[in-house]
């Protein structure tokens, strides 16, 4: 979800120096094979809000998966937080992993009402990632939460998850230094969501998103000071780069310890 003076969102994330995307295609058209059950651990990605059916203002956000070695249950977060004047909004997510297959639910407050709704994805060797869609079961809400934010929540929408570290394509890659997080010009990108998981929480219970803002693609941008980062901890930087269709162009994730 967006504010629907986008113009003015970006403004804010520039000032504070705070994509149902299209894929690779289906496993083993780069030679890797499909594994009849794909690895385990931290996958990161992010959900996209359906432009057809929410053309004000489709929306990406931060998405993490925890899923088993083999098959079972699995568990994760959807964040919807942009902006400082509005609550901290996590959904949690469940689900099972089925050998090539994800499903379950997610719910969560968004801005003091609560949203639930289901999901379903499916491995893809050539990229090493699961894809899929989800589906809100209020169906599309606007939300009027003036003087800090308007935004219409979309009924459905998709979502892309990768391990930690992956780059797609392989030449697209960030950098951290300090508070400022940089990443490989790409040709076409419209919009860059970037946000910083704490993989602690994100493969426990709880809001594992530290930061998260929609920015400028083709600029760096600095986490905020009033941001806590803890000297000597680990974290995740994560930045997907979408073109003006919303379909994602680029995504990459990295670990780094704050100084």
């Amino acid at each position: 979800m967006l504010a629907r003076n986008l113009v003015c969102l970006l403004s804010l994330a520039a000032a504070l120096a705070a994509c149902g995307g299209g894929g690779d295609g289906e496993g083993g058209s780069d030679g890797n094979p499909t594994p009849s059950t794909p690895p385990g651990g931290l996958y990161v990605g992010y959900y996209q809000e359906d432009p057809t059916t929410n053309p004000e203002d489709p929306m990406p956000g931060a998405y993490s998966l925890n899923l088993p070695a083999g098959n079972g249950d699995f568990s994760g977060s959807m964040y919807f937080t942009y902006v400082g004047c509005q609550s901290s909004n996590v959904g949690t997510v469940g689900g099972t992993k089925n050998d090539l297959s994800l499903s379950g639910q997610w719910s969560g407050p968004v801005d003091g009402l609560l949203q639930s709704g289901t999901y379903v994805g499916t491995y893809h060797a050539s990229t090493q990632s699961y894809g899929g869609t989800y589906a809100n079961d209020g169906g599309k809400q606007y939300r009027d939460l003036r003087p800090c934010i308007q935004y219409t929540i979309a009924p459905n929408g998709t979502w892309e998850m990768f391990p930690v570290e992956a780059r797609v394509p392989a030449s697209f890659g960030i950098d951290v230094a300090g508070r400022s997080i940089s990443w490989s010009s790409t040709t076409g990108a419209a919009s860059a969501l970037v946000y910083v998981l704490d993989p602690l929480i994100a493969q426990g219970a709880g809001n594992p998103v530290v930061w998260q803002a929609v920015v400028n693609p083709n600029a760096a941008v600095t986490i905020p000071i009033n941001v806590p980062l803890q000297s000597g901890k680990q974290y995740i930087a994560v930045v997907g780069l979408s073109n003006g269709a919303h379909e994602r162009l680029a995504f990459s994730s990295l670990r780094f310890t704050q100084p």
